[in-house]
C-alpha cells in the first residue's frame, strides 16, 4: 500500500530542537543557523594569538560538518521509519514519496496528483500536472517535466518533455517554491 504523508506547516521559531526521530530540521533552519557563525577569525584575534584563532577557526568548521551529519541521519531515520524511497521537502512541508512514481503538481476537482504543491502558495502558478518523479530499475531517480512552463533543477532549467536525473541534497524550484530532494540510502542498498 502506497502512502503520502504531508506534514504541515511549523511556526518558524528563533532555534528550533529535534525532539523526536520523526521531526526532521528544516534545510532553512540549518542554513540560518550555520550562517549565523562567525566563520572568519577576527583579524584583531588573529595579529594578537594565531594559533588560538586557528583552532577557533577549526571547531566552527567541525560544528559545520557535525550540524550537517545530524541533519543528514535525522533525515534517513525519518524516511525509513516512514518506508519512504525519498523524500522531497521545503520549508513548510514534507513529502515522503512510497512509490517508484510520483506526479507533482496542482490538484483540482478533476486532476489528482500524488504531490499536491499547491498548498503551499502560488496555487494558480504551478501547472496541475507538473512533473513526474521516477524511480528506475536501478533505484536511480529521474524527474521530468510536463508542466507548461519551465523549472530548474539544480540551477538548470527544464523545459517542458526534459528529464533529469535527481540525487541526495537536489534542489527542485517551481515558480519561486524550493524543494530538496533525498533518496533514502538505507532503502536504495536493500
Amino acid at each position: 500500500r502506497s502512502e503520502l504523508v504531508v506534514i504541515p506547516e511549523k511556526l518558524d521559531e528563533e532555534e528550533q530542537f529535534i525532539e523526536s526521530d520523526d521531526d526532521i530540521p528544516y534545510y532553512s533552519d540549518i542554513e540560518a543557523m550555520i550562517l549565523d557563525m562567525d566563520l572568519e577569525p577576527d583579524v584583531q584575534d588573529l595579529y594578537e594569538n594565531e594559533e588560538v584563532s586557528r583552532y577557533q577557526h577549526e571547531e566552527t568548521k567541525r560544528t559545520i560538518v557535525r550540524l550537517e551529519q545530524g541533519v543528514h541521519s535525522c533525515t534517513q531515520r525519518a524516511m525509513a521509519s516512514h518506508g519512504a524511497l525519498a523524500l522531497l521537502y521545503s520549508r513548510h512541508s514534507n513529502y515522503y514519496i512510497k512509490k517508484t512514481e510520483v506526479l507533482l503538481g496542482r490538484a483540482t476537482e478533476g486532476v489528482h496528483v500524488d504531490i499536491d504543491l499547491g498548498k503551499g502558495g502560488g496555487t494558480n502558478l504551478i501547472s496541475r500536472r507538473q512533473a513526474i518523479i521516477k524511480m528506475d530499475k536501478d533505484g536511480s531517480f529521474y524527474i521530468k517535466n510536463i508542466g507548461k512552463s519551465s523549472m530548474l533543477v539544480n540551477n538548470r532549467e527544464l523545459h517542458t518533455d526534459q528529464s533529469q536525473r535527481l540525487l541526495s541534497h537536489h534542489l527542485v524550484e517551481l515558480k519561486g517554491m524550493q524543494l530538496i530532494f533525498e533518496i533514502n540510502q538505507s532503502c536504495m542498498k536493500q
